[in-house]
This record gives C-alpha cells, sequence and structure tokens, in this order.
C-alpha cells in the first residue's frame, strides 16, 4: 500500500496589510519532508509515524508552509499547488493520499483555498480515489471541502498540541478505508454564531464540553471521526464561522445526526459568546496592581498567529505612559535591530521602534536603552506547543534595556528581524531572559501562546487591542461572510 503525504498550509488574515508570496514560504520535497516533520510533533510527524503503525509505504511529495500573513497572491498559489499535482500525477500506483491543509487558507480569486485544492486534487486523482484532509482547528470549512475529501480531521485542542495525534488518526482511517475495512462518509453543520476567538481555549467553558461531546461522540458505533473547527474570524469568506464535521462509517445519515447534534451544543451557549475584556491601558494597570507575578497579558490584536503585523505597540506604549517596571515585550523591528547591532553590547540607541506594518497598530514610538543583547534568534522548543513546531528562528535579535534605572525597573524590549508567533517560552529564554524573575511578559496572541506561557505566569490577561486581528471588528467591515451571526444581530 503506497499513501502519498503532503502539507500546503497558511493561515490568512484578509485584514493583514501585506500578502503572502512565494519567498514567505518554506518548502520541502520528497525526502526532506521526512527529515523535516519527524522531530515535529506536527501531523505529518503523525503521517509518518503512521505508515510503521499502520503498515503502509509512504511517498512524500510536498511540504510547503508559512507564518501567518494575508492572502496569498494567485501566482503564489497555483505554483505551489501546481508543484503538488505534478508530484502526484508522477507519482506511481497510489493508493491514497493524506494531505494536511490548514483550512483557513485564502488566495487571490480563490476565497476557500482549501476547499479549492481538494477540489483539484479530487479532479486530478478521480472519484474513488481515498482523500483524507486534516485541519487546523481555526478552519473555515466549506461544505465542497467535506464533500470532496473522503474524511475530514481537525485538531481538538487550542492550544494545538495534539496534530501528531490527529495526524496518526487519520494515517489509520485512510489505511483502513484502502483495505476495504470501512467507507467513510462525511457530513457537515455551521451553527449560526461567530463563536468569536476569545473563547476558542479547549480547556475551558464554552469551547471544553463542546469539544467533550466530539470526543464522546467518536466512541458511538459506527462513527469514524468526529471534529469541531471552531472558524477563523479574520478570513472573510463565505464559510466563515465554526463548523461541525462526522464521519461514519457508510451512514450518512448517521454522520449528519452528529453533526447536527454538536452544532445545537454550540447554538445553545450563543449568549455566551460576547467578549467584554479590557483595554491596553485597563490591563497594564491591572497587571501592575497584581499580586503575583509574572503576569502575560495577550495583545489579541496583534494575533502574530493569526497574521497580524507582530509590531503593534498598544500595550508597549501604556506599559511606558503608567511607568511600569519588570516588562517585557517582542516587536518586529528588523530596521531597529540593525540599528542596534550598530551601536553593539552595551551601547546606547535611541530607536524609534514599531508601528511601521499600518496605521492600524498603534503609533511608531521613540524609545532610549541600552543593548544588552544581541542574537542570531535561533532556538529549539522540545516540548509539545501550539504549532507542534520544534525549531524557531526569529531572525536576528536584539535585547534592549529601556529605562532600566535598577532591578526590576524599567523593561526589556526584544527586537527580532523575522516574525515569530510566541508558541515557546524560549523566544525570550534564548536572549537570556528569565520569565519567573519579570512582573510582566507580553505575548502577541489569543490562546496559542497559553502552552508556553501558563507554566510561568501568575495569571493571563487577555486584551482587547486594535490591528488585523482585533475581536470586535464591525460586520460591516466583512464582504464575503454570512451576515447574520447571532453575535452581530446582538449588536
Amino acid at each position: 500500500m503506497r499513501i502519498a503525504i503532503a502539507n500546503f498550509s497558511h493561515e490568512s488574515n484578509t485584514f493583514a496589510a501585506k500578502p503572502t508570496v512565494l519567498d514567505d514560504f518554506a518548502i520541502y520535497r520528497g525526502q526532506a519532508v521526512v527529515d523535516h516533520y519527524t522531530p515535529t510533533f506536527h501531523e505529518v510527524a503523525g503521517y509518518i509515524a503512521g505508515a510503521e503503525e499502520y503498515d503502509f509505504d509512504l511517498v512524500p511529495t510536498l511540504g510547503a508552509n508559512a507564518t501567518p500573513a494575508g492572502p496569498l497572491t494567485r501566482d503564489t498559489y497555483e505554483t505551489i499547488v501546481g508543484e503538488l499535482l505534478e508530484m502526484l500525477r508522477q507519482a506511481k500506483g497510489l493508493d491514497g493520499l493524506l494531505l494536511a491543509l490548514h483550512g483557513a487558507m485564502v488566495a487571490e480569486d480563490f476565497p476557500q483555498a482549501d476547499g479549492e485544492t481538494v477540489r483539484r486534487v479530487r479532479q486530478l486523482m478521480g472519484p474513488d480515489f481515498p482523500i483524507v484532509v486534516t485541519h487546523d482547528y481555526h478552519g473555515n470549512v466549506p461544505e465542497s471541502l467535506a464533500r470532496d475529501a473522503n474524511a475530514l480531521i481537525i485538531y481538538k485542542t487550542n492550544p494545538h498540541i495534539d496534530q501528531r495525534e490527529r495526524g496518526l488518526q487519520a494515517a489509520e482511517l485512510l489505511a483502513r478505508t484502502v483495505r476495504g475495512e470501512v467507507k467513510p462518509v462525511s457530513a457537515i453543520a455551521k451553527p449560526n454564531v461567530l463563536f468569536n476567538i476569545a473563547f476558542h481555549n479547549t480547556s475551558l467553558p464554552p469551547m471544553q464540553p463542546i469539544m467533550q461531546a466530539a470526543i464522546d461522540l467518536e466512541n458511538e458505533p459506527g462513527i469514524l471521526a468526529a471534529s469541531v473547527a471552531a472558524g477563523y474570524q479574520y478570513a472573510d469568506v463565505p464559510a466563515m464561522g465554526p463548523s461541525v464535521v462526522v464521519v461514519a462509517d457508510g451512514d450518512r445519515d448517521l454522520a449528519q445526526a452528529g453533526a447536527q447534534r454538536i452544532a445545537d451544543m454550540i447554538w445553545a451557549v450563543r449568549d455566551q459568546l460576547l467578549p467584554d475584556l479590557p483595554n491596553a491601558a485597563e490591563a497594564v494597570h491591572q497587571a501592575m496592581q497584581a499580586a503575583q507575578t509574572p503576569v502575560a497579558l495577550f495583545d489579541m490584536g496583534d494575533n502574530i498567529g493569526g497574521g497580524s503585523a507582530a509590531d503593534s505597540t498598544l500595550i508597549l506604549e501604556q506599559l511606558l505612559a503608567q511607568k511600569a517596571g519588570g516588562w517585557v515585550v517582542t516587536l518586529f523591528d528588523p530596521e531597529a535591530v540593525q540599528a542596534c547591532v550598530q551601536a553593539g553590547i552595551g551601547g546606547a540607541v535611541a530607536l524609534r521602534v514599531g508601528g511601521k506594518t499600518d496605521a492600524t497598530h498603534g503609533p511608531t514610538l521613540s524609545i532610549g536603552g541600552r543593548v544588552r543583547t544581541l542574537h542570531s534568534g535561533e532556538f529549539e522548543e522540545t516540548e509539545r506547543r501550539h504549532g507542534g513546531g520544534r525549531y524557531f528562528n526569529q531572525g536576528l535579535t536584539a535585547v534592549v534595556e529601556v529605562n532600566r534605572s535598577g532591578p526590576g525597573k524599567g523593561g526589556l524590549l526584544v527586537l527580532n528581524s523575522k516574525r515569530t508567533a510566541p508558541m515557546s517560552i524560549h523566544q525570550i529564554t534564548c536572549v537570556g531572559i528569565q520569565p519567573q524573575q519579570q512582573k510582566i511578559l507580553v505575548a502577541k496572541g489569543t490562546v496559542a501562546p497559553r502552552a508556553a506561557y501558563a507554566p510561568v505566569c501568575a495569571q493571563i490577561i487577555q486584551v482587547d487591542t486594535g490591528g488585523a486581528c482585533a475581536i470586535n471588528r464591525s460586520p460591516s467591515e466583512f464582504k464575503r461572510a454570512r451576515t447574520d451571526f447571532y453575535e452581530w444581530q446582538k449588536r
């Protein structure tokens, strides 16, 4: 049994200022796919492990992923999907495909790009070729994708720490399908709620009992898989919003009944899905008054893992204005990094930092300080963390001491050269910062950084900030998404 594996993943924020181009992608081909993903906790690592566990031969094709940002240009999408299709066309004797897609990819001319990819694969490989797709929990799933794939399996955790297991689950299901042991059929239900990202934590209500119901459903007779996608509200596309996808063994009515049962649970908590969170000024004040530290402030509007700019200064501005001490803020600012390199370790700098991508992420701030550290920006995460990655590179990185008149005074500004989501605490420990010795740690994310920051922080405060990932965006800003979400009708 010969099973092809592939990954083409991107979380595309249609409100982000910069499009995603070919050079933004890390691309692996053939054996390099196996070499890259094997030591990670990604679902492709689960595919690879599944080859041995479920006795099939791997045919690695393409692995392509990029940091979340704006939609892909048409040329970028066509180039990568075209190469994937050509690899599948040239492969001989394939019995099935395991395909990792994010679920929230948007490309120029293709708002539901993942659905378009599956459509093209199905068209190429024919109606009887088994295809099992895996998705990120933040996918916007169109009905066409659930129809064109034999099965769709979605992460069950946020922060995403079960990716490898979902890859294994997909590998098992595909192997059983190829052997004729099961005949997967899928159904999808899309409840009429936005399900704001502020409530996507799968360890807490309202999502926790819903996800548990999906896990329990997989133990019922005839059910092969049950998944909940919370949706991705920063991709303005027709299928935006949560989805429930259930796969049954030859019984579509059973699958539809299961999907609707969980969709009804989501609808039942609709009044719990209206966020009321502190703004930057309020959150900084709360953190400064906290009896136990460090306190993590999650900059939700500048959620890098959601495609935002990584250079918002809205919280930094308040830390400076309120004269907070013991803070750590990370900003993407290659220009400021180069100024620090020129000054050298110990050198004094006067910098203009942040707010350089667009006008929605706060003003560019003038700061002065001393260069404390220069670092390559490379670090390793050996634990399970959101995204399943292990090796990271935030580019040449500088740490600047700002208003540092004594221990615990002022703060540490980490300036990096590559947009890097704060999935690992080693983003700051690699440059010599000990989190437990700080008072306020700012992480640019919503739920994803919890796996990294919860073990070292006494408290986490989600902060309602502006930016490409602002959680309270007006419905009038959406052009393609449905307009009748319950939360929007409540405004």
